[in-house]
């Protein structure tokens, strides 16, 4: 048994560690970090359209930049998945260093395009809808980390 003066250290060292937590948890960080994209908002325009009553403007520009942009996103994305086995097996299977460096400098290229992309993307929505529906459609997706 700790003295009594000492009994409050134990707390104070797990008060210490949630306060800690919980600004990790307020930067709204996932454990899907790892493969998802940073921010990815698309799907929930399109689940939540109704909820955010887009006029016909709305509609229309969201449809036309899906329509021009997810081909090239699609094809990204499978080039992303793509390197990262190959630079897997690289790894796994000791390729030459050249080999290895070589993937992963083009998955480093494909990522930081992929980043753009989806910036890109986050832009063009908080300028096409209202600050409102921005707000809106910000909190689901940071709920949606959790």
């Amino acid at each position: 048994m700790l003295p009594r003066h000492m009994r409050s250290i134990p707390t104070l060292l797990v008060t210490t560690a949630l306060l800690a937590w919980a600004s990790v948890a307020q930067a709204r960080t996932s454990v899907l970090d790892d493969s998802t994209p940073i921010v990815e908002l698309m799907p929930l325009v399109i689940k939540h359209e109704a909820h955010l009553n887009f006029s016909d403007a709305q509609r229309q520009a969201l449809e036309q930049f899906r329509k021009e942009n997810m081909p090239r996103r699609v094809a990204l994305i499978q080039r992303i998945r793509t390197l990262r086995g190959e630079l897997r097996l690289a790894i796994l299977d000791h390729a030459p260093q050249a080999r290895r460096d070589e993937l992963r400098q083009a998955l480093l290229q494909a990522e930081q395009e992929h980043l753009q992309l989806r910036e890109r993307c986050v832009e063009f929505v908080r300028a096409t809808l209202t600050a409102e529906q921005f707000a809106q459609l910000r909190q689901w997706y940071l709920n949606g980390l959790q």
